[in-house]
């Protein structure tokens, strides 16, 4: 199936903001004591370049594994969005010339309905230089069920999930 994703810039005097509609999304969990993976191609993602932060969002109803029962319980939750807000740890920018690979951690929070909270992730920043494409950034975050009592949200899931996103960066007009 082709992916299709659209980017948008968005910039103001102070930041450059690049929005993308249509990011891939993977989470991997354990439900019922069984390995899954989750994906949703319809992750929105903002990335501002001149903070270093990331906001994701994404609705879990768009989440798709293949477990027909788990997708009904995903589907459930439609409209209620999770989103994932995140700072590059020790990245003043983001930077889109020439650079060495780039790995750094991430701090943030994560929120879907009532629940609110702290997480923690890595990062990597690879320059792939390709017309507009500047490089590609990797943003891992692993999220404690039992902590967001997420497994009482979600029944059957235990132990961490596993965010993992992968998303373009374009190359910045002045770079």
């Amino acid at each position: 199936m082709p992916c299709f994703f659209a980017l948008i810039a968005v910039s103001s005097p102070a930041q450059v903001v690049f929005r993308s509609l249509s990011s891939p999304l993977h989470v991997k969990a354990f439900w019922n004591g069984l390995p899954v993976l989750a994906t949703t191609n319809d992750a929105q993602v903002i990335i501002d370049y001149e903070r270093a932060t990331l906001d994701i969002t994404f609705d879990p109803a768009h989440l798709r594994t293949g477990v027909a029962e788990l997708d009904s319980v995903l589907d459930q939750h439609r409209g209620l969005p999770v989103t994932i807000t995140a700072k590059l740890v020790g990245v003043d920018h983001i930077q889109t010339l020439k650079h060495p690979p780039m790995d750094f951690d991430v701090e943030g929070r994560l929120a879907h309905m009532d629940v609110e909270d702290p997480i923690m992730g890595t990062g990597h920043l690879e320059h792939i230089f390709a017309g507009w494409y500047a490089c590609l950034l990797e943003v891992t975050f692993l999220v404690p069920v039992e902590r967001f009592q997420l497994d009482r949200t979600f029944p059957g899931l235990s132990g961490d999930l596993m965010f993992h996103l992968v998303q373009t960066v374009l190359k910045r007009a002045n770079d």
